[in-house]
């Protein structure tokens, strides 16, 4: 219950925005069956508004409160994932994404240095029983426009806002601390063999931004 109060304090803004939203979304709707029995008129609509502000009102909250428990359960199932040896063994720092966004849904990250790189760690489908473990190294391409096509072509790295690897793991994989360190490792001295030069990140101005 303390964490939930945390993601409702943490998300309030918004909150109280898609609140706004869905109730604007419903109204006209509550207003329809009214409108059209008796014809619009703004007699009708005067006498229709009082019910359909609240009927307005009570949608949007069960949206939103429907919204929150969704996201809570996510960051639950992703939490006890991020818990898991594999992970755990990275000592990774923990970030969150989607805070005070209406569009995107909220989701938890790790990032760390393995190597000479920085790695973010995301974990997609966290209810299915293959889980997608997506591995995005922190690369400067600035001075070499040519470096994320020899990426994908020599590493397989899949180009997904940023390239990344995308891992297909079980829990029952998860239980071996050694896999995904073994893989970063692997993936940072290929990246190295190939020339690719590390962003640089100040890791605690960036955890301080989160």
């Amino acid at each position: 219950m303390k964490e939930l109060l945390n993601l409702m304090l943490a998300e309030r803004k918004s909150l109280v925005r898609g609140f706004f939203v869905a109730f604007l979304l419903v109204l006209p709707f509550t207003l329809l069956p009214a409108v059209i029995r008796e014809g619009f008129s703004a007699y009708v609509v005067q006498q229709r508004l009082p019910n359909s502000l609240l009927y307005s009102a009570l949608v949007a909250a069960a949206f939103i409160l429907l919204a929150l428990l969704n996201n809570y359960e996510r960051l639950l199932h992703k939490k006890r994932l991020f818990d898991m040896p594999a992970f755990a063994a990275l000592d990774f720092y923990g970030g969150l994404e989607g805070i005070n966004s209406i569009i995107k849904e909220i989701s938890t990250y790790l990032i760390g240095k393995m190597g000479n790189y920085y790695f973010k760690v995301e974990i997609h489908n966290p209810k299915s029983q293959n889980l997608r473990v997506d591995v995005t190294p922190m690369i400067d391409f600035r001075h070499d426009a040519t470096m994320a096509d020899r990426l994908m072509e020599e590493l397989k790295l899949q180009e997904n806002l940023y390239l990344s690897r995308f891992l297909y793991l079980t829990e029952e994989q998860l239980q071996d601390q050694e896999l995904l360190r073994n893989e970063l490792m692997k993936l940072s001295d290929d990246l190295k063999s190939l020339g690719a030069k590390p962003l640089e990140i100040n890791i605690n101005d960036l955890m301080s931004s989160i």
